[in-house]
């Protein structure tokens, strides 16, 4: 896939888990508000936990082990597909990405999975299927999975999808602009590159 094709495909993408989470929503009764409970302290968390998370996946990506190596692999194989999008288009990702994905897998699925049994359920089920949705590979599902787990335990305490949709557009932002702008940074080998 091109980079010029990338973008649009990421974008209906995305188009689809926001139609999906309102669609959801509605028909559930589960009431989406951005703005709620310790708003401050969940931006915050966001604004802490977004870089620290990053760069505890740049050090997992670096490590001599199967997890760095596995990595690394999906790195390799995603570059070429980024690479060439501008710094404007990796915002617009980003933030599209953070709020489409949060409203769908944060604001509908982890309630309206909570109000059918109870929070813990509602977490682990929306963390299992914002891990199977961006499977890669064991790995990456593993890894996807504890990052939906945080986002729901983030959600959780505060009642602010603003601050999971800043974390999560936050981590995204800095995960694509260091994978076409710096990828020796993921220790991902860049041919030509100087």
């Amino acid at each position: 896939m091109t980079t010029t094709g990338v973008f649009p495909l990421l974008l209906a993408i995305q188009a689809a888990c926001l139609l999906t989470a309102v669609v959801g929503g509605y028909f559930s009764g589960v009431e989406m508000t951005l703005l709620g409970g310790a708003l401050w302290g969940a931006l915050c968390f966001a604004l802490i936990g977004a870089p620290a998370g990053f760069a505890a996946v740049i050090w997992l990506t670096r490590s001599n082990t199967v997890v760095g190596r596995t990595l690394r692999r999906h790195c390799n194989q995603l570059m070429p597909v980024f690479t060439g999008l501008s710094l404007g288009q990796i915002v617009v990702i980003a933030v599209v990405t953070g709020v489409c994905e949060e409203l769908l897998f944060r604001g509908f699925l982890q309630v309206w999975w909570s109000q059918l049994s109870s929070p813990l359920s509602g977490l682990l089920a929306a963390s299992l299927v914002f891990a199977l949705l961006h499977w890669a590979s064991r790995v990456y599902f593993l890894l996807t999975f504890v990052f939906g787990l945080i986002l729901g335990l983030a959600y959780q305490t505060s009642g602010s999808l603003l601050g999971v949709i800043t974390w999560h557009a936050i981590y995204d932002f800095l995960a694509l602009t260091t994978l076409v702008y710096h990828p020796r940074m993921l220790g991902v080998d860049t041919p030509g590159l100087n």
